[in-house]
């Protein structure tokens, strides 16, 4: 029997990062408000929503979220790293003390993300 032929690869002008302890506090990313929440303060780390693409949640990695950003986004190391919850809210109550942080994800492609099991979140900047 002949071998399948290998999936021919999709350019994909885009980054993929992990945000480790993602806002909200133990987001579930079935609820829209937690969905926006976090749509809300991505797009305020990264300055312009603009470059906010997609993220990608996985049901049994509460902790994490893949964010798809944009290629052409200018800044990528002022967003990788930490980022301290009480310099990005404008009023932090209980968050002040916690901190999500920003690696390059070791996946480099939406199928890759795809293909282990995570959900699929598109940004829309009308709706942050």
């Amino acid at each position: 029997m002949p071998k399948r032929a290998k999936t021919p690869e999709i350019p994909d002008d885009a980054k993929y990062l992990t945000v480790v302890h993602p806002y909200p506090a133990h987001p579930n990313m079935e609820i829209e408000a937690h969905r926006r929440e976090f749509a809300r303060w991505i797009a305020a780390c990264i300055t312009d929503p603009m470059y906010l693409r997609a993220f990608y949640h996985k049901p049994t990695s509460p902790g994490s979220v893949i964010v798809e950003i944009d290629e052409t986004f200018p800044d990528f190391k002022r967003l990788l790293g930490m980022h301290k919850w009480s310099e990005i809210l404008v009023e932090p109550r209980d968050e002040a003390r916690f901190a999500s942080k920003v690696f390059y994800c070791t996946w480099n492609s939406e199928r890759d993300v795809q293909k282990n099991g995570t959900q699929t979140f598109r940004a829309s900047i009308t709706a942050l």
